[in-house]
């Protein structure tokens, strides 16, 4: 029997980088997995990939920051699966602009994916594993959540949000035997990050010097993050609520 087996994840962002590795690997574990993301194309290569391999997932397209696509899904992977044991509430954007370039509509968007997704995706997922007094969360936040990082003014705002949601969340929720924890990945290699390096002028300098930043000297790949997130959801992790923890090859020790 693997750690998750009979259990029931739900992964946002699942179609791509850390959400597909998540889903990936809740798959691998037994989990049945619902997979929510804003790309139809992305999830469809993540549930081909879990059905590849013998796994079970239920295809959830949708906004987290709509209120009606987030019922929509929650109501599908209930209806089909009966419960929610985990949550991985990964979705988010990047932005990559100084505070006084940053658009009001810019502003907007970043938080609202960012947080207000988070805060979207939980609430709807809450009352479920309420009344089953059991569940596991994991939240996405970012090294960039607890440090400055130069012209991340919306994103690491967010991020910093996300933070403080996790430890509300882990007070407020304990009582119902759920868990909530966040972690705070260090630079990933995923689509999202490769598309930010190339608009820089000189796409491999810019690459080599975020990485020296690490004090391991490379960045992380997704399924590393992964890793992270399916200890925190694991009973492995059972008394571990509240946490923040940075994986990040030790950018944060410096």
């Amino acid at each position: 029997m693997r750690r998750f087996s009979g259990q029931v994840a739900l992964v946002t962002g699942a179609g791509s980088g850390i959400g597909r590795a998540a889903a990936l690997l809740f798959a691998a574990e037994e989990a049945s997995v619902g997979l929510i993301d804003i790309d139809p194309a992305g999830i469809r290569v993540t549930l081909e990939l879990i059905n590849s391999q013998g796994g079970r997932a239920a295809f959830l397209p949708g906004d987290v920051t709509s209120q009606a696509d987030i019922s929509r899904a929650i109501e599908k992977i209930t209806g089909e699966y009966g419960r929610i044991d985990v949550l991985f509430n990964n979705a988010g954007i990047e932005l990559s602009r100084p505070l006084h370039q940053t658009t009001e509509r810019e502003w907007d968007r970043v938080l609202a994916v960012n947080l207000k997704g988070m805060f979207l995706v939980a609430k709807a997922v809450l009352p479920t594993m309420m009344a089953q007094n059991r569940g596991a969360i994991v939240n996405t936040s970012s090294i960039s959540g607890v440090l400055g990082w130069p012209a991340y003014a919306a994103y690491s705002t967010s991020k910093g949000g996300v933070i403080q949601l996790t430890r509300q969340m882990a007070v407020d929720y304990g009582p119902y035997n759920i868990r909530v924890n966040c972690i705070c990945p260090g630079t990933t290699l995923t689509p999202l990050i490769e598309r930010l390096f190339e608009l820089e002028e000189d796409p491999a300098s810019a690459k080599n010097i975020i990485a020296a930043r690490h004090p391991l000297g490379r960045f992380a790949q997704p399924e590393e993050i992964a890793q992270a997130v399916l200890f925190l959801a694991s009973e492995e992790a059972s008394f571990i609520t509240g946490a923040i923890l940075p994986v990040d090859g030790g950018y944060t020790a410096k």
